[in-house]
């Protein structure tokens, strides 16, 4: 007689198993069978969710028009840039606003302020444009221009109450304010400070 715990293979195990029944058989080959159709269908289901979600994420990123307001108010003076909001997750950075400086060139025909751009990026609920403008530039009429332009570029973008910091190149303090606009009140003058 083998050992208690040694049972040979096939065999039932335990005192009460018995070999499944020739029903019992046939139904679990139909599941077994209808299990690889499951896997199927959940496959294929699972396709029609991704493509439902990424029409969902299109219509979001659009707006459900087909075209993003600061699209549209940056069109005419940069067809063939991207403007939508697809463009920026696109580059991978979605703090970057892409659409921003073709506004901003579109109020400055010359080119004379938005020269001294170098980014323009959302920081929370603030915009910041960060530009080559040095610190003695604190309320220089590029500065309050820069802040003025990127405000309606928000309010053109339906945004509320817009928030924005237009920042310069300093040697000792990293990027100085030299306008904002941190409340509906706000004129986009720094205040002095003692």
């Amino acid at each position: 007689m083998p050992p208690v715990n040694e049972t040979p293979a096939g065999a039932s195990r335990g005192r009460h198993a018995k070999p499944p029944s020739e029903l019992s058989a046939r139904w679990n080959r139909m599941l077994a069978a209808a299990s690889g159709r499951r896997r199927l269908a959940a496959a294929g289901a699972g396709t029609a969710a991704a493509t439902a979600v990424a029409a969902l994420a299109a219509l979001a990123l659009t707006g459900g028009t087909g075209s993003a307001p600061r699209a549209a108010a940056a069109a005419h003076t940069a067809r063939s840039a991207p403007s939508s909001a697809a463009a920026t997750l696109a580059a991978g950075d979605p703090d970057e606003l892409s659409d921003a400086l073709p506004y901003l060139r579109s109020k400055d025909p010359g080119g004379e302020i938005v020269k001294h751009v170098t980014d323009v990026r959302r920081s929370g609920t603030f915009v910041r444009v960060y530009t080559d403008l040095g610190e003695d530039d604190e309320n220089s009429k590029p500065a309050i221009s820069l802040c003025e332009w990127t405000v309606g570029y928000l309010k053109d973008g339906g945004e509320d109450e817009p928030r924005v910091f237009v920042h310069g190149k300093s040697s000792d303090n990293g990027s100085v304010v030299l306008a904002n606009k941190q409340s509906d009140t706000d004129d986009c003058k720094v205040p002095d400070t003692p």
